[in-house]
């Protein structure tokens, strides 16, 4: 009873913060894609995401 009151494991845990680390990441490149090195990023993942 008292482990299922303690909530997310730890291992839930780190995927939740890696997960938001990566949406963040991803919306800064998007923030900055004008840039070369950026824009490069920007459009390599809409070729993959139009496969």
């Amino acid at each position: 009873m008292a482990q299922a009151d303690a909530g997310p494991s730890a291992l839930a845990r780190l995927v939740l913060v890696l997960l938001g680390l990566c949406f963040l990441g991803a919306a800064w490149v998007w923030s900055h894609r004008s840039e070369p090195w950026a824009g490069r990023l920007v459009e390599r993942a809409r070729r993959t995401v139009a496969r």
